[in-house]
């Protein structure tokens, strides 16, 4: 049996970023302010949705063996998509992230949405599970980017992801206390790894992870 079918997907316990590292790469990227992270949060639940949608019909028409390439196709065409409506609509975004948009194509996330990797879903078992991913997905950038913001810069300056007006700005920290560490590369592998040995804390009664 695939392990994946006894995979649950969770805000706390298996989180697609934190528990399982799903899209890992554009989450490091992106955290480094809550602006970016909420903008790429969004942007990804909508490419999840679509996943599952397009993905659930293809697994009606298309033979099983022929799944995976077939989707991937799809990923590829739903990254691009996305990308384009950024560069459109979301300029500050697509400036902020530069050149980790079109790595979407690479997000193991969309990929997992598509039901790719569980034939056997129903369409309904399938396109809840992607929306609770995307969310649980979103909620991980914005915890992360929050510590990463307030340890490295000493507060949150939000903004929004389409405009770029500002939503809310505020000082948690005084300067002497920050940390330059956290704004950089290195700093959002440590800010991940805190964050997720919390959420695995939190979550522990609830992993449920395929044979035990």
């Amino acid at each position: 049996m695939n392990r994946l079918e006894n995979t649950k997907i969770g805000f706390l316990g298996n989180n697609p970023v934190l528990g399982l590292a799903l899209g890992l790469t554009t989450a490091l990227a992106v955290t480094s302010s809550m602006t970016s992270a909420l903008g790429m949060g969004i942007l990804t639940f909508a490419l999840v949705l679509l996943a599952a949608v397009l993905g659930g019909l293809v697994k009606m028409v298309a033979p099983k063996e022929a799944l995976l390439p077939v989707n991937i196709v799809l990923v590829a065409f739903l990254a691009k998509m996305g990308e384009l409506l950024v560069l459109a609509y979301a300029p500050s975004l697509a400036s902020s992230v530069g050149i980790f948009l079109p790595l979407l194509a690479v997000n193991s996330l969309i990929l997992f949405a598509t039901g790719a990797f569980l034939p056997e879903a129903s369409f309904g078992k399938g396109l809840g599970d992607a929306a609770k991913a995307g969310a649980a997905y979103a909620i991980a950038l914005l915890v992360v980017s929050f510590v990463r913001e307030v340890l490295g810069t000493g507060g949150i300056a939000l903004s929004n992801p389409l405009s770029g007006a500002e939503i809310a700005s505020f000082s948690l920290l005084p300067s002497e206390y920050t940390l330059s560490l956290f704004t950089q590369p290195a700093g959002a592998l440590f800010a991940l790894a805190m964050v997720a040995a919390l959420f695995a804390a939190l979550g522990k009664k609830d992993v449920e992870i395929g044979g035990k």
